[in-house]
């Protein structure tokens, strides 16, 4: 594809002049002069950074798609490394919520091993004290 000059890159992107400009003289986006000291940007170029603009190209006379691919694989490859976070936490999840189920169990067995606090009312100590006396 060829390269796109600034104002027809302003026209298929989403990005006004005077950033465009801002952007190739910092390096944000890379582009070559011609002999006549204008910019020429690649396509590929302006779409790893601006959007592309939804209506369709104004003819300039090049043959430039209308869907400029703004795609960007970086992004797809995170996409799928969160997701892949996210089944691990949910995996995760599921087995604490299987553990803490384990566990009120044995509670629940421990508690029904103690005896219980309204059957006698003395202790062992006033056992002891009251079986001397007799």
């Amino acid at each position: 594809m060829d390269k796109l000059s600034l104002r027809e890159a302003v026209k298929h992107f989403d990005v006004s002049r005077p950033t465009l400009q801002k952007a190739l003289k910092s390096g944000k986006i890379s582009g070559v002069q011609d002999g006549k000291r204008r910019w020429l940007i690649d396509p590929a170029e302006l779409s790893r950074v601006y959007r592309a603009r939804e209506e369709g190209p104004v003819s300039s006379g090049q043959d430039i798609p209308v869907n400029i691919t703004t795609e960007n694989t970086s992004l797809e490859a995170e996409l799928e490394k969160l997701k892949g976070a996210l089944a691990l936490a949910e995996t995760k999840v599921v087995a604490a919520e299987e553990l803490a189920k384990e566990r009120a169990a044995h509670i629940e067995d421990l508690r029904r091993m103690l005896p219980s606090p309204h059957g006698d009312s003395k202790g062992w100590l006033s056992r002891l004290i009251g079986s001397k006396r007799r």
